[in-house]
């Protein structure tokens, strides 16, 4: 018994250090793929997006175009938002946006020029990790 104290002990400390690793990564590892990673604090994206998840944005390519059904995010009010596009006005260069969770679009059109990524893909949960209060 008192042989598998310290393993156990190292075996924690190892799950620990393996865990500590995986959540940087998570952060600072799309940096190297020109994305950016932000951790979601509000519910108006769900259920395709949970609150405590990390999206990952990356820039629109020179060539891509903005389309309806695209996740984007954007600096609004001091917060950045991450909204569905659901038209684009290509003459103006607009776009207006809805949270899925939302019943009503938002209230000003979004200029293509404010988006700042594409929602790559996300990992629910990780972000309560790096939520402080």
């Amino acid at each position: 018994m008192k042989k598998a104290l310290p393993s156990l002990g190292r075996w924690l400390v190892n799950l620990f250090l393996v865990l500590a690793l995986l959540l940087a990564a998570a952060v600072w590892l799309p940096e190297a793929f020109h994305m950016r990673a932000y951790v979601v604090k509000s519910s108006s994206m769900e259920p395709a997006i949970r609150v405590g998840s990390i999206i990952y944005l990356r820039p629109y390519r020179e060539d891509e175009p903005v389309c309806p059904g695209d996740i984007v995010s954007f600096p609004a009010g001091g917060a950045m938002v991450t909204h569905r596009i659901v038209s684009v006005n290509q003459e103006e260069k607009t776009a207006v946006t809805k949270g899925d969770a939302n019943k009503v679009c938002d209230p000003e059109t979004l200029p293509l020029s404010a988006i700042e990524g594409k929602v790559e893909f996300h990992l629910p949960l990780v972000g309560y990790l790096l939520l402080r209060k």
